[in-house]
């Protein structure tokens, strides 16, 4: 930790003497439920970008337009089968205004504008509606979607807007709207994002609530995932990624991101319904620094810490100790995670993982967890089939703490992977894609949570499906069967279809 600190700094001092001419403009997120991400990931796969991407997402518009243009210029000498032209295609005409300015050497003109319209039903026919950890203070549930979201039985039916754009060259928004019903939630209408970027110099400024991921993984994330409502931040990041130079350019192309939001207001009061203790709008502090030293590996270093919280302010003295990463005395008021993941692209074969300590003690991490996974994009020649497979696994003393008995929660839902602790993760997906951005996918997950403690095992096996009706009109759908097995056997099955509408 202490070296991570140091380069830190080096990288900080170094990005203050950029130029502002090489500096790109600022540009709105997309969001990281996009299905451009997969586009992009088989892009990779398949040899057509130069570059690679890590594992801090979201990515801006202007990051996207920079691998559409990459794509574009190894078709050229490598040309691309008929289903990823198309999604190339797609993907061109999403980031049109970005990548017209990278072509012409002009600032993008992206005006403010609905991004995407989604409206969608479902039919989730199971024994329950949610099931809770009590271990992790958390609740899960089969087929349970991003942000927050878990289906109501016996019908429901939800309606998604999504817009954002620029306000001149120096300012960009995002905003996403929900509203929903069915049995169970009955009805809900929130603002589910809301930001404002910045930028001065190489540092990029947000302020509002986004989604975000660190890591790797394809059926979760260690240490911060999307399964939880978008948390309310203030960020500080670079604007894109730079070539790092000097003494320090071995690492490639490097990427900084850092946030700090406030959790629940009621954390004491639901802690103390379980006969436990916890703080109310605990802090969450996250730094994560990418390096890239080659076109095949990246590499992420992150560090979150839940600390603070009503009556359990940080003194100096708290502060240096965190700063160090000394944390093994029970007096500590916080609780870190800490670690890497990192990608390896090989022709035909991706290989990536995620290892994290939970608990930090005398400024190393404690307490390991990890995720292992493979990619193979291309099981046939043309890449029309692909797989994914990985594992994950945590120990006993993960998402739990002594003096944050909530656990690592923001409203009911893990910060991390909805597994939880002692918990094993089995997962597997295959692709097939069609000419015309058409896909079908199979996947299978298997969960054992609290394995010591005689807890659940759920399976969870789905077909899911893509079909490009018209030009910027897409139809998505899911069929699904759920067993969650501890003494009697529950059994969920799902049925739902929704039409995306691209601006």
């Amino acid at each position: 930790m202490k070296r991570t600190f140091a380069v830190l700094l080096s990288l900080g001092l170094g990005i203050g003497t950029l130029p502002a001419s090489a500096l790109a403009r600022v540009a709105a997120n997309v969001p990281v439920d996009s299905h451009y991400y997969e586009t992009i990931d088989k892009l990779s796969g398949m040899g057509y970008l130069s570059s690679l991407p890590n594992g801090a997402r979201p990515y801006s518009r202007l990051q996207m337009a920079r691998w559409a243009l990459e794509a574009q210029e190894r078709a050229g000498d490598k040309p691309l089968p008929g289903y990823l032209a198309a999604d190339l295609a797609d993907l061109e005409k999403f980031v049109a205004p970005e990548l017209a300015s990278l072509q012409d050497g002009q600032a993008a003109s992206d005006g403010f504008q609905v991004r995407n319209v989604r409206v969608g039903t479902g039919y989730l026919h199971s024994d329950r509606f949610s099931y809770g950890d009590r271990r992790t203070a958390s609740e899960w549930a089969p087929f349970a979607g991003n942000n927050g979201h878990k289906k109501g039985r016996n019908g429901s039916l939800y309606g998604d807007v999504e817009a954002s754009g620029n306000l001149g060259h120096e300012v960009a928004l995002g905003i996403r709207g929900r509203a929903a019903w069915d049995k169970d939630n009955e009805g809900t209408a929130s603002l589910e994002e809301a930001y404002v970027k910045t930028r001065t110099g190489a540092w990029a400024w947000e302020a509002g609530k986004q989604a975000m991921t660190w890591g790797q993984g394809a059926s979760g994330n260690l240490l911060l995932g999307n399964g939880m409502k978008p948390l309310t931040t203030i960020q500080a990041h670079l604007n894109e990624p730079i070539q790092a130079g000097g003494f320090l350019k071995f690492l490639g192309q490097v990427d900084f991101h850092g946030f700090y939001g406030r959790l629940d207001g009621d954390r004491a009061a639901d802690a103390a319904a379980w006969g436990r203790k916890d703080y109310d709008h605990a802090g969450l502090l996250g730094l994560r620094l990418d390096v890239t030293p080659a076109s095949w590996f990246t590499l992420g270093m992150s560090r979150i810490s839940l600390l603070g919280g009503h009556g359990n302010g940080l003194d100096f003295h708290d502060w240096g100790k965190w700063t160090y990463g000394h944390n093994a005395d029970s007096r500590d008021k916080w609780d870190d995670i800490g670690g890497f993941d990192f990608r390896v692209r090989l022709p035909g074969v991706q290989f990536y993982g995620e290892m994290y300590g939970e608990d930090q003690a005398h400024g190393m991490p404690s307490d390991w967890g990890y995720r292992g996974g493979v990619y193979l994009p291309q099981l046939t020649r043309d890449g029309s089939w692909d797989l994914v497979a990985e594992m994950a696994h945590t120990n006993q003393d993960w998402y739990v703490h002594g003096t944050y008995q909530d656990g690592w929660t923001y409203s009911g839902d893990m910060l991390g992977d909805w597994m939880g602790n002692d918990a094993r993760k089995y997962y597997a997906r295959v692709n097939h894609y069609f000419p015309g951005a058409d896909r079908l996918g199979l996947y299978y997950q298997r969960t054992e949570k609290d394995r010591g403690g005689n807890g659940p095992v759920i399976q969870e096996l789905g077909l899911t499906g893509r079909k490009k009706l018209k030009d910027a009109l897409y139809l998505n759908g899911t069929l699904g069967y759920a067993a969650v097995k501890q003494g009697n056997k529950d059994h969920a099955l799902f049925a739902g279809a929704e039409v995306e509408w691209e601006m």
